[in-house]
């Protein structure tokens, strides 16, 4: 009998080609939409102009303020610096308040080490009409060398001032507020070491809201805060118009090499929250800190969540809370969701016995296999390492040939930016080529739950260890299980609902990790290119095997080929 042939018509694949560029090109839309719709938490507030209410904040007024003491650099020590701590005293007066100055001589920096020298903070309070303890907002006002300090930290000095100018024009709060505009944070965090060791108000303050900037742009992010955090973080969210928060941030946080002054306050014992904004990381301690690149948008952004916590936390009661440690992060703009710590270990569990049980349907229907699982998770840990590595050798070579530009490949978002979905670009397209040459040996399902595999190792050791960041691995997770169980149910590969099913998980998972890797990339800066391309690489779990649904037919038509003719031979 005649051997039936097992190979594809030329027109066969041309139809395959066409709908591997159609699902190219309708997965690009979702992903682009998708991005973008995530990126909606980042949309930074209106500059409200000159002359408004009194009751709102307008970054227009603390711009003025700004352009008085962030002219040339004022580090510790400097003529400039004293300038700028009369300026600061003159204009608290003005507006109403009583400052005074707290003069400490050679106080211990946050390092350990003596300063020999002395350092003046400035305090104001403003009293309350039943205080049940004191806010605290601060800032500091000396800078590097080098540096004017517009965005560090210039806009949150001058942020302090215009809502000083706020709090005097409106109602009295019911608790103290106490303005500390810190010296000598640039040095070791002297100021911040002497007013909680020797000024008598360090013992009324009952929170702490403190303001930074590591750059000169983009959203101001709650950052840091205690770990015992759910009432702090809940109430944020409630007072101010545009909340943005991560609680893998903090997690990350405590691996980089900085402090400020809220480290010292939390060791003090008070509760306090961060805030600062990262992006334009190339206008960071350097000459290039100055009022033309700060971005005024960012300092709206600034000024309205201090000026709104004040008054939200000014009038309750802050000795009745009742602490719990929460994960919390955006969703949906600016929704923020939260859970308390208590219930990762639980979900954990259940991710787990999702996985497994996963395992076992697509087992009992013959779509998976221990050893298909076992080597996609192999092919999968392989496709990370490589791109881990590709990452960093693009990195070096792309500062061999641009050494004299180092700094801006590593932190100007408008170089870096291109670059890094360049190079997210060609990881998809060698992580796709590999994806179909291993998921035609050992099957699309056995591939994704090995890639899964990947994902449920990093649910357990952040569920265990890293709790504020274990969000960014369980949701995506658990949405992709329940999506390859719909999957292995549906009887024959129906293309339309497979592909739908792909792109709705897809959606889901961006939505959730795009924000978190930008930020990330923000954070760290291109300079870790292989460990960004190796976060990226991760995605790829949830997104190459919608790209090769296009195949689905064709292969499972030529795979019923290589059963008719393999049944044939036999029976010959």
């Amino acid at each position: 009998m005649k051997k039936e042939s097992t190979e594809t018509s030329p027109s066969t694949k041309f139809g395959a080609f066409i709908r591997s560029v159609l699902v190219m090109f309708t997965l690009l839309i979702v992903i682009s939409i998708t991005v973008w719709i995530s990126f909606f938490q980042f949309r930074l507030p209106q500059v409200l102009p000159l002359n408004i209410k009194s009751d709102q904040f307008s970054a227009m007024n603390a711009l003025k303020y700004l352009e008085n003491f962030a002219k040339i650099p004022h580090p510790l020590g400097s003529e400039e610096h004293d300038r700028v701590r009369d300026y600061l005293m003159t204009t608290l007066t003005n507006l109403g308040v009583s400052p005074q100055i707290q003069k400490v001589d050679s106080p211990d920096s946050a390092w350990g080490v003596k300063y020999n020298g002395q350092i003046e903070n400035i305090l104001a309070r403003i009293p309350g009409k039943d205080s049940s303890g004191a806010i605290m907002v601060s800032a500091h006002y000396d800078t590097v060398e080098g540096s004017a300090g517009a965005a560090d930290d210039g806009s949150s000095v001058a942020s302090i001032l215009e809502t000083v100018r706020i709090l005097m024009q409106s109602s009295k709060l019911k608790n103290d507020v106490i303005i500390l505009i810190t010296d000598g944070e640039e040095s070791g965090l002297l100021g911040a070491q002497a007013f909680v060791k020797f000024h008598p108000w360090a013992e009324d303050v009952r929170l702490a809201l403190n303001f930074e900037a590591r750059g000169s742009g983009g959203p101001s992010i709650l950052f840091e805060t205690n770990s015992m955090n759910g009432t702090l973080v809940n109430e944020f969210i409630k007072s101010v118009p545009n909340p943005i928060a991560h609680s893998f941030i903090y997690d990350l946080y405590k691996f980089m090499p900085n402090d400020t002054d809220l480290t010292v306050f939390k060791n003090a014992g008070m509760y306090g929250l961060n805030f600062a904004f990262f992006e334009g990381l190339n206008a960071y301690h350097n000459s290039n800190d100055n009022i033309e690149a700060l971005s005024l948008n960012s300092l709206q952004h600034h000024g309205e969540n201090m000026t709104s916590l004040v008054q939200h936390f000014g009038n309750m009661n802050l000795i009745d809370s009742k602490p719990e440690k929460i994960v919390f992060f955006n969703l949906f703009g600016k929704n923020v969701i939260t859970y308390s710590e208590k219930i990762v270990l639980p979900i954990m569990i259940i991710i787990i016995l999702a996985y497994i049980l996963t395992f076992i349907h697509g087992y009992f229907r013959e779509k998976l296999s221990f050893k298909g699982t076992f080597i996609g998770f192999l092919i999968f840990l392989f496709t990370i390492t490589i791109t881990y590595i590709l990452g960093s050798v693009l990195w070096k070579v792309l500062l061999i040939f641009n050494s004299d530009n180092t700094l801006a490949f590593e932190t100007d978002l408008k170089l870096t930016n291109p670059l890094f979905v360049l190079f997210i670009g060609v990881i998809f397209i060698i992580i796709s080529v590999l994806y179909r040459i291993f998921s035609l040996k050992i099957g699309r399902s056995n591939f994704a739950m090995g890639a899964y595999f990947s994902w449920l190792m990093l649910v357990v050791i952040t569920s265990v260890f890293f709790k504020g960041s274990s969000y960014i691995f369980v949701w995506p997770l658990f949405f992709a299980l329940i999506g390859l169980n719909i999957q292995l149910i549906m009887k024959g590969f129906n293309l339309i609902i497979n592909y739908m099913t792909s792109i709705g998980f897809i959606f889901f998972t961006i939505l959730l990790t795009a924000p978190i890797l930008y930020l990330i990339y923000v954070l760290l800066s291109l300079s870790n290119m292989g460990l960004l391309l190796g976060l990226v690489s991760l995605l790829s779990a949830f997104i190459i095997p919608a790209i090769d649904i296009s195949n689905l037919r064709v292969t499972r038509k030529t795979n019923r080929k290589r059963e008719i003719s393999t049944f044939e031979s036999t029976r010959i």
